[in-house]
């Protein structure tokens, strides 16, 4: 293990778990799992598809390796009462690797 991985931590994304749905995300959870880490999706606002901006290697060819990507409101399962936020959620082809991120808030 290098010492930049040591200080800084593995470059990779944070391990997300999704569950589906007629093709749909429909639930998902940050991992290692933490309290209010897992949101319940409310409604799909947007799909695309977009090359992978991802710093580990690729199995895929130069330009061949390709997200799938959906703009989503989600709830916290552990605080329902609280308002949806929004969120993108990408799945890298291939092995199934998700991506989380959470869209801020404008304001």
């Amino acid at each position: 293990m290098s010492t930049f991985s040591r200080v800084f931590g593995p470059r990779e994304p944070a391990p997300v778990q999704v569950r589906w749905l007629g093709g749909e995300p429909v639930e998902f959870e940050r991992r290692p799992a933490r309290r209010g880490s897992r949101y319940l999706v409310t409604d799909i606002r947007e799909r695309w598809i977009e090359e992978s901006p991802w710093p580990f290697p690729s199995p895929m060819p130069i330009g061949g390796d390709q997200m799938r990507c959906w703009r989503v409101e989600a709830r916290s399962a552990e605080s329902p009462q609280e308002p949806a936020r929004e969120f993108v959620l990408r799945m890298r082809a291939g092995p199934g690797v998700w991506d989380l991120v959470r869209v801020p808030e404008a304001g």
